[in-house]
């Protein structure tokens, strides 16, 4: 029987006594099977972010509460105390604002580790054969973590608010895991779609940062959804209620706050943009594994 010849792109790794080619396209579905196969490595890489994030700090993983807290304090201070703007119902307006950086923090986490997964990784994706997209999705499960603490904090946070306002969440509360997985997915997907972009055009590794810095004050993070549509003129109101994020954080205090109104426009925007960019960005991000090492 003849050698079967591969092109010089092509690569084999030898598991466990078994051959499996590696081809550089998309139809290669040993690929998507290899996710699974290399799960374990997928925690790995998160418990390593873990660790390294916090290696040799005196607070260590308290980080991960005293950085939404003091955001927290800071922005309804500002947009509650200062510009004394509404809060969504009745509920008090630091409980409405933590509601909001829970969710925006998990999507902005995600698209930044993402799209910057190449860069970040070179030295272990050059090393060794594994699927690149464990990669960051290793670093998701790292920044899933921190967003259970957070939440345990807004479970405080409530607390504390009923004893001080007798503010009271409704049973709906139990639903912000689900809905926390829409700003997961959509930053994810975001982040797999400029992931080769950001290896090919290095000023966006500066820009990302910076338009996410941005897009958190332009986003109903430390105002209401309602007090934001409000204040847009009319004619682009429709564009400012489709922000696929917005819909994300209006989603998360729906179930929080029993009188918050659910925002079905803005709901539905954010599914369609995870529908879209998932296999956009999954596209995407294939494509580019293939080259990177020439570009980094």
């Amino acid at each position: 029987m003849g050698k079967k010849k591969y092109n010089q792109n092509t690569d084999i790794d030898e598991i466990n006594g078994r051959k499996t080619v590696i081809e550089p396209n998309g139809k290669n579905f040993q690929y998507w099977k290899d996710i699974w196969r290399y799960r374990e490595l997928a925690f790995n890489l998160a418990k390593r972010d873990i660790t390294v994030r916090y290696k040799q700090t005196v607070i260590g993983m308290g980080w991960s509460i005293i950085s939404p807290v003091i955001n927290m304090l800071i922005m309804s201070f500002i947009f509650g105390s200062v510009a004394n703007l509404e809060s969504d119902g009745s509920a008090p307006y630091s409980v409405m604002v933590y509601a909001g950086i829970i969710p925006w923090t998990l999507f902005s986490r995600n698209l930044s580790i993402t799209s910057t997964t190449f860069l970040s990784s070179a030295a272990l994706m050059k090393k060794v054969y594994f699927p690149r997209i464990i990669s960051p999705l290793g670093a998701s499960f790292a920044a899933l973590i921190d967003s259970a603490i957070s939440f345990a904090v807004l479970l405080l946070i409530i607390l504390i608010s009923f004893f001080l306002n007798g503010f009271t969440p409704c049973w709906r509360i139990l639903l912000v895991p689900v809905f926390l997985l829409m700003p997961i997915v959509l930053g994810f997907s975001v982040g797999l779609f400029l992931s080769p972009l950001n290896i090919r055009f290095r000023d966006l590794n500066q820009a990302i940062p910076f338009l996410l810095q941005i897009g958190q004050y332009v986003t109903p993070v430390a105002y209401s959804f309602a007090v934001a549509c409000a204040a847009v003129p009319q004619k682009i109101r429709f564009v400012y209620e489709l922000n696929p994020v917005a819909g994300a954080i209006n989603a998360v205090r729906w179930c929080i706050i029993p009188d918050n109104a659910f925002h079905w426009p803005s709901f539905i925007s954010s599914l369609v943009f995870i529908a879209v960019f998932i296999p956009v960005g999954i596209k995407a991000f294939r494509k580019g594994e293939r080259t990177f090492v020439d570009l980094v």
